[in-house]
């Protein structure tokens, strides 16, 4: 098949440094390409990809001349359908921008979007029932049960850039964005519970100074700020188990995966895609919401790791995503 994905444009697609929408558009091409397709990325200039790369902006929101991110996210699905008659699908992952362009297209479109849909995105499927949307959960689109997505297609991740640990080292580990959904400050009160060392892990920002980084000592509390690569995957290898405290239901949780590839358990609280990601006994252990995360910390203490690791690359591996969207793809040429 010939295939065009049109990945967010926050940052280049490429193996390395990308954001999560982008580094999985990556993913999702090697694998296609490797099944034997021929496989076209519209992306920003900077962008390393498997197939060919149509080059559609000169860099991302408001950088080297770009506008502002809609206008950036509709110029890049906009040169896609322009040169729709090149392929036989077009995959649109940026949000569902591309669905009032499914008549214009001159081949089929899929439309993802990998984040929680509101009554926005809700409006613009209504009005195009036809429109091919995805999901990454069931969870993702339960709000609106009168729309039914073509497919429930979780996310799979790279398991060479995951390293499973048996001996994993004596803490805790947060890792993610500083909002309050998120739940750092009770990562902080759970360890602290267990008197249990606690790493956090994220990018700086004006919460972390304020409400976060009063509570860390440097000792039992650390913040190692941002990290990727090596570093990342050491830091998911040497953790006890994973804490992701949430208290704001999300359509998955890429985390939840990486931790759990590395053989880290993962202590999470019940919402949203959670219960889907995470086999209650199996990979981690769950909590409902408003219950303390130190029951499941415990639980997860007496997890096989490497059952933890065997199952996560069973459920989650790259090749089953590219499989389910490339099943999808030929059924509608069919």
């Amino acid at each position: 098949m010939r295939i065009a994905l049109v990945p967010t444009v926050c940052t280049p697609v490429r193996p390395a440094g990308a954001s999560s929408v982008e580094a999985l558009v990556w993913v999702l091409s090697r694998e296609l390409v490797e099944m034997g397709h021929e496989v076209t990325v519209f992306a920003t200039a900077g962008s390393i990809v498997p197939g060919e790369l149509v080059e559609t902006l000169p860099g991302t929101y408001s950088a080297n001349g770009s506008p502002g991110w809609y206008a950036c996210e509709w110029i890049n699905i906009c040169r896609a359908v322009e040169q729709s008659g090149r392929f036989d699908v077009i995959h649109s992952h940026a949000y569902l921008a591309g669905v009032p362009l499914d008549r214009l297209s001159k081949c089929a479109m899929v439309h993802t979007t990998h984040i929680m849909p509101h009554e926005d995105e809700a409006s613009m499927w209504r009005q195009h029932p036809d429109a091919v949307v995805t999901a990454i959960s069931k969870f993702q689109w339960s709000r609106f049960p009168q729309l039914q997505p073509a497919a429930v297609i979780p996310h799979g991740i790279d398991t060479t850039a995951h390293t499973f640990s048996a001996e994993p080292e004596d803490y805790l580990l947060f890792l993610g964005r500083f909002v309050p959904g998120k739940g750092a400050r009770e990562a902080i009160t759970t360890a602290r519970s267990l008197g249990m060392p606690l790493v956090l892990a994220g990018p700086e920002n004006d919460f972390y100074r304020r409400y976060v980084a009063p509570l860390v000592d440097g000792q039992e509390v650390r913040f190692v700020g941002a990290v990727g690569g090596e570093e990342r995957d050491r830091l998911y290898g040497g953790a006890r188990a994973l804490l992701y405290p949430i208290s704001e239901a999300e359509p998955f949780g890429l985390v939840l995966l990486e931790a759990m590839l590395s053989g880290t358990p993962v202590a999470a609280v019940a919402l949203g895609a959670v219960p889907e990601l995470v086999e209650e006994g199996v990979t981690g252990a769950l909590v409902r919401p408003g219950e303390d995360l130190d029951v499941a910390v415990e639980e997860c203490l007496a997890l096989d790791r490497l059952t933890v690791s065997d199952v996560a690359r069973e459920r989650f591996v790259a090749e089953r995503m590219a499989g389910g969207y490339a099943d999808l793809y030929e059924s509608l040429l069919a």
